[in-house]
């Protein structure tokens, strides 16, 4: 098979090659009928379903030809370098080895969580009372805030005055304590109740629209708070929370997985101290 193309091209096939070398892909089976050929280096045949795990390893799910074609060539030069490591007997070499044990512990313990995952079958009543318990729990509403952080609450009494008597809060804040809202006028944007500290919750409620309060202590500093505007929290619909919720299923699913097998087996952590701390007498 010849192969041509521009540099661009093989920039593109370049790129994906790293992308399968990253992946650790498991390729299909060869030999089988329904699955095509696409390309043959020294006799190895690459097939289409080759072709398709690489794509979706590398995120594309609607590949155009081009990028079918850029597929095609990255495995090649896979296979290319693949044979010359058996050529060069690499597979034998220590670092290769580890290298393959751990992408091998990598995989059966996926396998392990895979098979897991498939025999616990996620329906949409179970989804359905999830989504209904995690939207009882949201905050009714959210607000848009700005605020000045300062280092003592009569600092912040000192700075409270001032505004209250017409000075600008855009310059007070350009002194705050938190640069990173000093720069634009103290404003820290849209924050929900779960996002508040306890303080600033309970002082923003009292609020009205254009309202400023405080101080109150929290884990910035002394804070002078303004309620800029308030909205209802937009709640996702079931369908928009469906995936997030499928995966938080999955992931509850895999570590009690991991619980009932720690359950049952024999563990023993040899932990070392962290730097700096003194090491424990073992022995009496």
């Amino acid at each position: 098979m010849t192969v041509s193309g521009g540099r661009a091209w093989w920039r593109i096939c370049a790129l994906l090659l790293v992308l399968l070398s990253a992946a650790g892909l498991a390729l299909a089976a060869r030999g089988e009928s329904s699955d095509p050929t696409v390309a043959s280096v020294n006799g190895v045949e690459i097939r289409q379903s080759e072709v398709r795990k690489a794509l979706s390893a590398a995120g594309i799910a609607n590949p155009t030809p081009e990028v079918e074609r850029s597929a095609i060539h990255a495995l090649i030069q896979q296979e290319l370098l693949v044979q010359e490591a058996y050529k060069a007997e690499l597979e034998k070499s220590a670092e290769v080895k580890a290298a393959v044990a751990e992408a091998t512990r990598r995989i059966l313990a996926n396998a392990a969580l895979q098979q897991e995952l498939g025999r616990r079958k996620l329906t949409d009543e179970e989804l359905q009372r999830r989504y209904e318990q995690a939207i009882a729990t949201l905050p009714k509403r959210e607000y848009r805030l700005r605020h000045i952080v300062t280092g003592t609450r009569s600092e912040a009494a000192v700075v409270l005055d001032r505004l209250r008597k017409g000075s600008n809060f855009s310059i007070l804040a350009r002194r705050s304590l938190d640069k990173a809202t000093g720069d634009r006028g103290g404003e820290v944007g849209w924050q929900s109740a779960q996002g508040l500290p306890t303080s600033a919750l309970a002082l923003v409620e009292k609020l009205q629209r254009g309202q400023i309060g405080g101080p109150i202590l929290s884990g910035a500093g002394w804070e002078v708070i303004q309620l800029l505007e308030s909205r209802p929290v937009k709640v996702p619909t079931f369908a928009e929370a469906k995936p997030q919720l499928q995966q938080q299923l999955q992931q509850e699913t895999a570590q009690q997985l991991v619980q009932q097998l720690a359950a049952s087996a024999r563990i023993e952590a040899f932990l070392m101290p962290a730097p700096g701390e003194p090491v424990a007498a073992t022995g009496h």
